[in-house]
């Protein structure tokens, strides 16, 4: 069945390593699948004359050739540091991050074009298989595509650019994690031109919501002698004859009082049970961060 819907584009971003048969063959076995490919886009690093540029001149060949004649746009992007120049290598801090970023870029400007996405992490350096995950996770859709590619035996040895029938070779869907599902507050992600900005966002929306919950459950769940004894076990970290000699009641009202906020924090958490352990887990966030304001 034919994946083209309406005027949907589909666009396929691909990494690039040193075999162009990773390219040829995703293209090949999505073309099977019926996916109507408008555009490939292949990220790359450099080698001024080595193997990858050897591979990209392979690809433009078989470009201008049948299958591929005047099926798609081919375009090359060469992951770039910040002053502009090539990158030979991903296995830096400073070359890992601009191979974030470029990977970053072409997902967000096919999103922000209408396009459906494949995304092809099987060529390359692991880290930019790593940083297509993660790109995925923040700027995919359901209707986009994240794909790993399978190959072994002669295929594989061969360095042929087309699979046949015969051969062991596969394209193997890779799931994720949608941050637009978890949040509808992250369906703007796509704004940020950062990566790093947008994780950044992403962790404070969610740090935001964890001390959220905890504060309506501090408030609204417990009472007033139960917040007191709460407070000094998340706190203060103190034991329960502690709390008591605080407070100067009974260890076993302490308990009582305790016993009381687990069944509480199970029943606002929808947990089956919350031990004192889980408890402190649960509520420290609240309590760091409403010490960090007082101190404010």
């Amino acid at each position: 069945m034919r994946q083209q819907k309406g005027n949907c584009r589909f666009r396929l971003i691909a990494t690039l390593g040193t075999e162009p048969q990773v390219i040829t063959s995703t293209i090949d076995l999505l073309l099977q699948r019926g996916v109507l490919i408008s555009s490939v886009v292949v990220i790359h690093t450099g080698d001024n004359g080595g193997p990858i540029s050897s591979a990209i001149a392979t690809l433009n060949l078989e470009y201008f050739q049948s299958p591929y004649k005047n099926q798609f746009e081919l375009g090359f992007v060469s992951i770039r540091g910040e002053n502009g120049e090539e990158l030979r290598d991903v296995e830096t801090y400073d070359s890992s991050r601009a191979a974030f970023l470029e990977i970053y870029k072409q997902v967000r400007i096919a999103k922000l074009d209408g396009d459906y996405v494949h995304l092809s992490i099987a060529g390359g350096r692991k880290t930019m298989s790593a940083f297509g995950m993660v790109t995925a996770q923040l700027l995919f859709d359901e209707e986009d595509h994240l794909w790993h590619l399978y190959s072994s035996g002669d295929f594989l040895a061969s360095k042929r650019l087309h699979p046949q029938p015969h051969d062991d070779v596969h394209l193997i869907p890779i799931p994720f994690i949608l941050w637009s599902q978890i949040s509808p507050s992250l369906t703007n992600i796509i704004q940020e031109e950062d990566p790093f900005q947008a994780i950044e966002n992403i962790r404070q929306l969610q740090l935001n919501k964890k001390i959220d919950n905890a504060r309506s459950y501090i408030l609204n769940s417990l009472t007033a002698s139960e917040r007191k004894v709460t407070a000094l076990l998340v706190r203060d970290g103190l034991s329960d004859k502690e709390i008591a000699d605080r407070l100067s009641i009974s260890p076993r009202t302490v308990e009582q009082h305790l016993r009381s906020a687990y069944i509480k924090a199970a029943n606002h958490w929808e947990l089956e049970n919350v031990n004192r352990t889980q408890l402190v887990s649960l509520l420290n966030i609240y309590y760091v961060w409403e010490m960090d304001n007082h101190e404010k």
